[in-house]
């Protein structure tokens, strides 16, 4: 901090009575005399303050989960290889007894696809930089086929243009492009340990034309160059059976 020691020294003289010292002129001087040593004081102390930067921002971690919402079926569009084929005919959702962590029970909503007609159920919204993750399994078949498309672009068609992440038993994982879409590399399919009657994990990560795949906890591998590198997400309805449920998608910045 900055020495004032001489300041007090002149108080003492102007205070100092009897003493042959012109008397101020007014109690102005005095007073300016006390404001400038504040002010010095305050100066140097803040030669000490460090100013704390703010924390980087999180990114956000926020999950929507789609089947929670009464009016699902409003935000997605079917399509199916058959003419006149109806929504109820191959997807339907149902309210199913569910373990929860603790042991406990709990009602979750199941999204069920009869696998007939080929076709899928397809988002209304483009997505480009996100996370998608869901369970899914194949209850009556062993060998069941289905899989999620992402960056879906183009015509309703089957297959649409989009890279497709592959949900087929009992090798699972494959990612590869559908009709004229680009990719690199192709992953292949790997076997996993949980029987297809079992629920099975999936999240996949979309970000600037980049698919990263996890499938159980485990790391499948990632693709890169996508094209296009934005579009809607559908779900296939693939010859077999197949079940969905904790349908979710989280935004990425």
């Amino acid at each position: 901090m900055t020495s004032h020691s001489g300041l007090p020294h002149l108080l003492r003289r102007i205070a100092r009575p009897g003493t042959s010292q012109p008397r101020p002129r007014s109690g102005k001087f005095f007073a300016a005399l006390v404001v400038a040593l504040l002010s010095g004081a305050m100066v140097a102390g803040q030669e000490d303050v460090t100013v704390e930067e703010e924390p980087a921002k999180k990114p956000d971690d926020h999950k929507t989960f789609l089947l929670e919402s009464p009016k699902f079926f409003e935000s997605w569009e079917h399509y199916s290889a058959e003419q006149g084929t109806q929504r109820v005919d191959v997807w339907r959702i149902i309210p199913e007894k569910a373990v929860t962590e603790n042991n406990g029970e709990t009602i979750e909503n199941v999204l069920i696809c009869t696998g007939k007609p080929f076709g899928y159920l397809r988002s209304k919204e483009v997505y480009e930089n996100c996370q998608i993750g869901l369970q899914w399994r194949f209850p009556k078949d062993d060998n069941g086929n289905s899989g999620v498309l992402v960056y879906v672009d183009g015509k309703d068609e089957i297959w649409p243009k989009s890279i497709q992440v592959q949900l087929h038993r009992p090798k699972v994982g494959g990612v590869f492009p559908m009709k004229d879409a680009t990719c690199d590399p192709h992953l292949p399919g790997k076997m996993l340990e949980k029987p297809a009657t079992e629920w099975n994990s999936c999240i996949i990560t979309c970000r600037d034309g980049t698919i990263a795949l996890e499938i159980n906890g485990q790391d499948f591998g990632v693709v890169k160059g996508c094209m296009p590198a934005k579009g809607f997400i559908a779900l296939q309805s693939e010859g077999a059976e197949v079940h969905f449920r904790q349908i979710w998608r989280r935004p990425l910045k």
